[in-house]
């Protein structure tokens, strides 16, 4: 497989001011679905496609030296085989899109009480100025089956009832989070995900409170009896 060298620009700023989560979906739209720029803005990163142009979608590729012979050169294939494929090169040069497709990539720790230091095994750290860096263990998550979960349960909150264009107005249109009824951590391998059944759309908020004890992740209906409970007080 003819794979197109990688042509780097040193220009972080963009890239640095998405997730690691969103570095991937990013990577994995435009080389093997070979969506355009301006839809990875609009689908993957919930942008004013009209406004940025494309612009930052284009700067986190670039930075990772994707370029347009990349657009597509995966298609059909999945994520195991695409990095069969970088790694038979023996170059160097693919290590960071072989890390962010095996779900390796670095990313900055928000919060140090999801770590647990005495039983982690599968990170190692690195300081940074005051930023702690940690390489963690990250679950494929297929930007498609977000984008038709948003599509069957809508944008508004299934805990809170939240809807960020209602509180935003146009900066919060179409945006929410999707969330996993069951933990992709939790399971031994691939499972086949109906968004019908196996995913909610909730606020960050609400997203996080779910999650909030690793070992107690609540139901969407739990999470509802603490909020009624809160606000018959």
């Amino acid at each position: 497989m003819n794979i197109p060298i990688l042509k780097r620009d040193d220009r972080s700023r963009e890239y640095e001011y998405f997730s690691a989560e969103q570095h991937r979906a990013v990577v994995e739209a435009y080389l093997f679905e070979g969506i355009s720029f301006r839809q990875i803005e609009r689908d993957i990163l919930g942008l004013d496609s009209d406004y940025f142009r494309g612009w930052r979608a284009r700067s986190i590729l670039r930075y990772l030296g994707i370029w347009l012979g990349f657009q597509g050169l995966f298609r059909g294939m999945t994520v195991a085989q695409a990095v069969a494929e970088l790694q038979q090169t023996n170059c160097a040069d693919y290590e960071d899109i072989i890390a962010i497709l095996s779900g390796r990539e670095v990313s900055e720790t928000t919060c140090v009480e999801d770590i647990n230091l005495e039983t982690a095994t599968d990170f190692r750290t690195v300081r940074e100025g005051r930023r702690e860096l940690v390489y963690t263990t990250r679950y494929e998550r297929s930007p498609i089956l977000r984008k038709r979960a948003i599509q069957i349960h809508g944008t508004t909150c299934m805990a809170c009832e939240f809807n960020f264009r209602d509180f935003y107005g146009e900066r919060g249109k179409d945006y929410i989070e999707v969330h996993h009824l069951i933990p992709l951590s939790t399971l031994d391998d691939e499972f086949e995900i109906n968004p019908v059944t196996d995913m909610a759309v909730v606020c960050s908020n609400c997203h996080r409170m779910i999650h909030r004890e690793r070992n107690n992740i609540l139901s969407i209906d739990a999470l509802k009896q603490i909020i009624s409970h809160s606000r018959c007080r």
